[in-house]
């Protein structure tokens, strides 16, 4: 890969609004203070704590189960 390729791969991607507006998002996330509850909210970790944990949501029991009771065979992880 010769330098002229990757100075014009770099310029296509970071011309670009979407890409642009990405990194901008993802820096104004990363930011913002997790200790607020309207934060969390705002961010949507009250959304995402429930599927972090493996046993913090009834319903992964479940969804993850196996066919004819085959998650009983193997051991919890």
């Amino acid at each position: 890969m010769n330098v002229v390729q990757l100075n014009d791969g770099m310029t296509v991607m970071f011309m670009s609004h979407t890409t642009v507006a990405a990194l901008v998002a993802f820096v104004l996330d990363v930011t913002l203070s997790r200790e607020d509850d309207a934060a969390r909210k705002d961010i949507g970790l009250q959304w995402w704590e429930r599927f972090s944990l493996y046993s913090a949501d009834v319903k992964n029991d479940e969804f993850y189960s196996l066919p004819c009771r085959l998650d009983k065979l193997f051991p919890p992880s």
